[in-house]
């Protein structure tokens, strides 16, 4: 988080989210061989992503959101979620490109404990970081690349 909070200074987080009719995937496809972190559309009522809802200055938005850059994958998609309270936002999330997703590729480990780490860390509720923790994984063959990710963990 300390490296988003150089990247986007004005970043401030208004409060843990719930955003319904999607699901959080892993089928981003990643330079690595391996999936990233993903949502997308659902037709189940019951479909639910948690996250962190921030707010930042627009002059920032390009530190955070190049689609020229490394985002080229990925899109800003405009939808309706809520805070605890069931305050309605109107915000932004990223969503794979059709190009680059893959169904056929697993996160490694050391970035699927990332994602978990971070929902623990953000307060998302118990019963949905226990559905993260659930989600199929593989070990990384770059045993270094492996180390050095777990370290920064």
């Amino acid at each position: 988080m300390e490296k988003f909070a150089e990247t986007v200074p004005s970043a401030k987080k208004i409060s843990v989210a719930k955003l319904p009719g999607y699901n959080f995937v892993f089928n981003n496809t990643g330079a690595d061989d391996s999936s990233k972190a993903n949502v997308e559309k659902s037709f189940d009522p019951d479909a639910m992503v948690w996250g962190v809802l921030i707010e930042l200055i627009d002059d920032e938005r390009s530190n955070f959101y190049n689609p020229e850059g490394w985002s080229v994958d990925l899109k800003l998609e405009p939808v309706v979620c809520f805070d605890s309270e069931d305050n309605i936002f109107h915000a932004e999330v990223f969503v794979a490109h059709p190009h680059a997703v893959s169904t056929h590729l697993l996160p490694y480990d050391w970035y699927h404990q990332k994602i978990v780490t971070l929902a623990q860390r953000a307060g998302l509720p118990d019963q949905y970081i226990s559905q993260l923790k659930l989600m199929p994984f593989k070990t990384d063959p770059d045993e270094e690349r492996r180390q050095r990710r777990l370290k920064n963990i």
